[in-house]
């Protein structure tokens, strides 16, 4: 995902999955499922689709340690903004002697 303000800067996406699957299906349980969900379809998706796609591997994230990083991270952020300005305050000229 783009960062805010960053276009061109890309952040992490976090989707918490829950998903509790049984340990092991009888052929009947198959069967039944098979009847209840939609049936298998090709994935539809053209070559150009399939080209823009990225492949990624799911990784188990603690959110609340990404989260205070993500503080620590904007407050360092908040810091860096005031260097990339002009120096500011009073700048001592000496005159040429004449």
């Amino acid at each position: 995902m783009p960062l805010y303000r960053k276009p061109f800067l890309k952040g992490k996406l976090y989707i918490h999955f829950t998903v509790d699957f049984p340990d092991s299906l009888t052929p009947d349980q198959v069967k039944s499922l098979e009847t209840v969900l939609p049936a298998k379809q090709p994935s539809g998706l053209t070559e150009m689709e399939l080209d823009e796609c990225e492949e990624t591997t799911l990784h188990d994230v603690n959110i609340e340690e990404e989260m205070r990083r993500k503080q620590q991270q904007a407050q360092r952020e908040a810091y860096d903004e005031d260097d990339d300005e002009m120096p500011g305050g009073a700048q001592r000229v000496q005159c040429a002697q004449q």
